[in-house]
């Protein structure tokens, strides 16, 4: 199983004169994990910066760490699905020109740390001078990792320094978040994504032929082995969809599959004039795709 894909972050507010009494054991909880954006979508180039916000109460520190796989149902680690695509091998070179951090060969992964910040003296967790409105605020890496607050609980932030590209695995992700108080107790939650990579349909085309229409075009994929950026998809569902002049409300009136070079072709019924158009609904590892709209 690959190494889960860290990111680390420990904040503590800064003491004072008059610190108000922390919360009584067994209030340490967490509230939610979001992670954003919910449904991330990776192409042939660039990257994918995920944020995640954890909402906790008395936690005197807090990490998450994100991993493939789906979360734990008994409690246990994340576990993998099958892959029916090889996860692809970078180049030797850094796949993402934007993002300059390496990429990682098959198998592994690259821990994603957020520093801490120099532990300041009588705290049991690590902290920063704050700054108004935001407690326990820092700059670290050259990017703002927050912990704010709103009643009894605390938001804390995440910005993982190394973002989610085609290099990684694709599907089913978990962010696990684990909140520790001052007493050693610690709770843990989970919450999932899923990484997708990008689709396209190209070259679509609608053709009448009296009262019916043909339409065609290709389904395509971000390579899964990594050697191109887009290759065919083959075995997938293509819905066709059909909007009549002067309607805004679009409807499916036939479908196709992509052959094994990821041509579809079907023929309809023509219910008078209007605009056309294809559309692929995605997979938890393939991201949805519409295609430019024809009139016909």
């Amino acid at each position: 199983m690959m190494r889960p894909l860290l990111a680390t972050l420990v904040l503590a507010a800064a003491t004072t004169a008059a610190a108000a009494p922390g919360p009584a054991s067994g209030d340490l909880a967490i509230r939610s994990v979001e992670v954003r954006p919910s449904d991330p979508v990776v192409g042939p180039s660039g990257s994918v910066r995920v944020v995640v916000d954890v909402v906790a109460r008395g936690a005197d520190r807090v990490s998450v760490v994100l991993e493939p796989g789906r979360a734990p149902s008994g409690g246990g680690e994340p576990g993998g699905e099958p892959e029916p695509d090889v996860t692809p091998s970078p180049p030797s070179a850094s796949p993402d020109p934007v993002s300059p951090e390496p990429a990682f060969p098959e198998g592994s992964a690259v821990p994603v740390t957020v520093p801490a910040v120099v532990p300041l003296p009588g705290l049991g967790g690590l902290a920063s001078a704050a700054v108004p409105g935001v407690v326990g605020a820092s700059r670290t890496g050259g990017r703002p990792a927050r912990r704010a607050s709103s009643g009894e609980w605390e938001t804390w932030r995440f910005l993982p320094d190394k973002r989610l590209s085609r290099w990684y695995p694709h599907g089913p992700w978990t962010v696990t978040a684990t909140a520790v108080n001052a007493r050693g107790e610690r709770v843990v939650a989970h919450a999932g994504f899923n990484l997708r990579r990008a689709t396209e349909i190209e070259g679509l085309k609608v053709v009448r032929d009296g009262d019916t229409v043909r339409v065609t075009g290709t389904l395509l994929r971000v390579d899964p082995v990594g050697k191109v950026d887009y290759r065919p998809f083959a075995g997938q569902r293509i819905e066709i969809r059909f909007r009549p002049a002067g309607s805004s409300r679009w409807k499916t009136v036939g479908e196709a599959v992509t052959r094994r070079d990821g041509w579809f072709s079907v023929r309809v019924r023509a219910d008078g004039e209007g605009t056309w158009r294809a559309e692929y609904a995605g997979t938890s590892r393939y991201a949805a795709d519409a295609s430019p709209q024809r009139r016909a």
